[in-house]
């Protein structure tokens, strides 16, 4: 789930805490909509933190597979050397 759509439906301050708790494990969430609700300013705020750590993290998941590889690859290389080398002697 990449959204949540939940305007008016009159949420008070008491669903807060369990809407945060719940909303904070997921991770692929990047757009909340609870206009028409009665969140506190500091509910709206974490949930917008929720959202934007979401959007770095999938921002940030293919650069890091990719320096994964690179790794990985001077690795291989590193092993192809010595086996070069020992070729060679």
């Amino acid at each position: 789930m990449s959204q949540v759509k939940l305007s008016d439906n009159f949420f008070s301050e008491q669903i807060e805490g369990l809407m945060l708790e719940a909303l904070n494990k997921n991770t692929n969430l990047v757009e909340l909509n609870f206009s028409g609700n009665r969140f506190s300013h500091s509910c709206l705020a974490k949930l917008k933190k929720i959202t934007t750590r979401n959007i770095r993290m999938i921002e940030e998941q293919e650069p890091n597979k990719l320096k994964a590889e690179i790794y990985r690859l001077r690795y291989e290389h590193g092993k192809l050397e010595e086996a070069k080398t020992k070729l060679k002697q």
